[in-house]
């Protein structure tokens, strides 16, 4: 497996989606605590923040910046060290269908700074949406039909 910067950044951000997720096997939560954990040993304090504030989905978007500036690039010996606990992580959500179905959903985020009206139409199995807008003129938001899936909260 070749490991950089984008590929970890992308596992701990699918693992921080999972967290709360009570369909999701315990095995793959602790697959991502270990990963989370090693992140925290290996960059530090502002890492471990950064990936807290990814199992948020109001906070998510500060901890993908956040990561990237504590974990700019990997030296060999930290890949060394954190590729095997990554594999761990990965073959773990592999295994795991509600994992891979959790991900598998549509996620949108809009920040909507327009100075007409907004329309958006016709959305379909999202799961979460979320919106920051400011509009000069109407904001309509219809036709939406949400994915119920199994989520709830631990």
């Amino acid at each position: 497996m070749l490991l950089d910067v984008s590929l970890l950044s992308t596992a701990l951000i699918a693992g921080g989606s999972l967290v709360a997720d009570a369909t999701v096997k315990e095995m793959t939560k602790d697959a991502y605590q270990a990963l989370k954990g090693k992140v925290g040993d290996l960059f530090g304090r502002r890492a471990a923040r950064a990936t807290e504030k990814l199992e948020a989905t109001e906070t998510q978007d500060e901890g993908k910046a956040e990561l990237a500036l504590a974990i700019p690039d990997l030296r060999p010996d930290e890949v060394e060290e954190i590729r095997p606990v990554l594999q761990a992580f990965l073959d773990a959500m592999r295994h795991d269908e509600a994992a891979r179905n959790t991900l598998a959903h549509a996620r949108i985020a809009l920040d909507l700074d327009v100075g007409g009206n907004v329309m958006i139409d016709n959305i379909q199995d999202a799961r979460e949406i979320g919106v920051r807008s400011r509009s000069d003129g109407d904001f309509t938001f219809s036709n939406v039909r949400m994915d119920p899936g199994s989520r709830s909260g631990n």
